[in-house]
């Protein structure tokens, strides 16, 4: 892998981490493109660059769960995090290796991204009478259930782990912001998983040694790109809803089975 090619996957793991796009989806395309082959390891490790985007970004929200937690003992939000977390973990310990297989399949990435795109375009507007009080009290058990759920879903490449979140949010009557708030939140401690468990599993420390270079110019450029993604998306999403991003995905769902039937990937 070169710098380039690091740069590349950077900038698109960092744009499309946080929109309903499929960041999984948009790397497996890119890596074909690039002929990089199976770069799983570095395109998880890139996770590190986009999680720390997101706890600066919303450095004051987390802190202010922190305090409410240790000193208010104010745990509902804090709970209903790990609660909506505890299936994508299960999900993803049990189906590990057939998630990594999926994840170098381009047909299985174009139907993910077609069928939640229709769902977005039909079913994706932002909610005029959404609930807006409190996120705690927005969010509440059954709604909690059912995010987590989706974000076990999608582990699934071309799914969009914050484009499934957000729709279930809004499905649900959440504002768009708010929505789109416990799905970043939500994102914490699966990134920081996924990325950890890449680094200390069987030869991450290694990958890293090897490729030292090349991970952090690609972290540090999904780290600028991801935080610039982050405003963009929470703007576009309380105007528009989701729409627009479900026609993206359905062109490009159709653009990738015409590269896969013509064997450009």
């Amino acid at each position: 892998m070169t710098f380039i090619d690091a740069i590349v996957l950077g900038l698109v793991q960092g744009l499309t981490e946080f929109i309903p796009v499929s960041s999984s989806g948009h790397l497996v395309i890119t890596n074909h493109l690039l002929s990089v082959g199976n770069a799983f390891t570095f395109d998880v490790l890139l996770n590190f660059g986009t999680l720390l985007a997101l706890i600066i970004y919303y450095r004051k929200r987390i802190w202010s769960i922190i305090k409410r937690t240790l000193i208010g003992r104010e745990w509902w939000l804090l709970a209903k995090i790990v609660l909506a977390t505890i299936p994508a973990v299960i999900f993803g310990t049990i189906f590990d290796s057939q998630v990594k297989n999926l994840n170098d399949n381009v047909w299985v990435v174009a139907l993910a991204l077609f069928v939640l795109g229709v769902l977005m375009i039909v079913k994706g507007g932002a909610e005029p009478k959404a609930d807006d009080r409190e996120l705690e009290t927005s969010i509440s058990w059954s709604i909690t259930v059912k995010i987590g759920i989706t974000q076990a879903i999608a582990l699934i490449p071309g799914v969009s782990r914050s484009g499934i979140t957000i729709f279930t949010g809004l499905r649900n009557k959440l504002s768009a912001k708010k929505a789109a708030e416990f799905s970043f939140l939500l994102a914490i401690p699966i990134l920081a998983g996924a990325s950890f468990k890449t680094l200390l599993g069987s030869g991450g420390i290694d990958f890293v040694k090897n490729n030292m270079g090349q991970v952090l110019i690609g972290n540090a450029v999904a780290f600028v790109s991801g935080m610039l993604a982050i405003s963009f998306f929470i703007k576009l999403l309380s105007s528009r809803g989701l729409k627009d991003f479900g026609w993206y995905r359905v062109t490009l769902a159709v653009v990738l089975i015409i590269l896969a039937v013509t064997g450009v990937v």
